[in-house]
Formats: C-alpha cells, sequence, structure tokens
C-alpha cells in the first residue's frame, strides 16, 4: 500500500512538472504582471500559452523559427468578435475556425492585416525568456472579449 502511494504521487509530480511547461499552460495576471515563456519549453511546433489578463482569458502562439521567436496572439485579425476567431494547428497549417482560412508557420507574428493571428506589438527575449510586458497584454485583451475557446 505505501509502495503504491508513493508511485502514485511520484506520478502526479511528473505530471503537473511536464504540463507547468509545455503547450497551453495556463497562466494568470493582473494590469502589473508581465508573461515570461522560457525559451528551453519552445521548439519549431507551435505552443498555445493560454493566458488571464484581468479576468479575461487570451491564448498566444509561439514558436522558434531557426533563432527567430514567432509570437502571436491567437485570434484572427479579420474575424476579431467573433466567438470563433481562433487558429487551430494540424498538418503543419494553423486554420481559422472561423472562415476556414489556413497558412503556414512563417507567418505567425509577421503578417499584419487579413485573416492571421493578431501580433505582438512588444516582446523581448531577456534572460532565456520572451517577456511581454503587462502593458502589451492588457492592450489587447479585449480582442478576446467574445472568444469561445475556454467555454
Amino acid at each position: 500500500m505505501k509502495r503504491n502511494l508513493t508511485l502514485t504521487l511520484a506520478a502526479m509530480a511528473l505530471a503537473a512538472l511536464l504540463t507547468a511547461c509545455g503547450s497551453g499552460s495556463a497562466k494568470s495576471g493582473t494590469a502589473s504582471d508581465e508573461l515570461t515563456i522560457p525559451l528551453d519549453s519552445l521548439s519549431d511546433q507551435p505552443s498555445f500559452i493560454d493566458w488571464e489578463q484581468d479576468g479575461t482569458p487570451m491564448q498566444l502562439i509561439v514558436l522558434l523559427d531557426g533563432d527567430q521567436v514567432r509570437l502571436a496572439y491567437n485570434t484572427c485579425q479579420s474575424c476579431a468578435g467573433s466567438p470563433y476567431a481562433y487558429f487551430e494547428y494540424a498538418d503543419g497549417l494553423l486554420t481559422c475556425q472561423n472562415c476556414g482560412n489556413q497558412f503556414g508557420l512563417d507567418s505567425v507574428g509577421a503578417v499584419v492585416g487579413g485573416c492571421n493571428p493578431l501580433p505582438v506589438g512588444e516582446a523581448s527575449v531577456e534572460d532565456g525568456s520572451v517577456v511581454i510586458p503587462a502593458s502589451e497584454l492588457k492592450t489587447n485583451a479585449s480582442a478576446f472579449a467574445n472568444w469561445r475557446k475556454f467555454s
């Protein structure tokens, strides 16, 4: 019985450790909290980072393209306002769940306008992490007001 409890606790601890740093790990902040994403948790495949800004659920798409960080909010610039204006990744493409447009990862954070994820305007790389200031997150939280991905 003691051995089973030890194994169960070890498995729970490992699961918590693995999910805390992976794609979609939930974080929240207030008007004064910046978002930090460790570079060593990123790859050439998109990570979807959940964030709650002052009570508004948001999500960011982040990946590495060589030594460049690609970063955008997971909401469509053209379909903004729709509850389904977000992207899902499959077969090397991001697809808008509202209008169905698809595109490759090389346009994440690089294309302004059209049916693309909303680029993050201000971010930096500091001490091995991507840092997004609280002011940037707060400014763009309104783009997620009708978002239904978490509902």
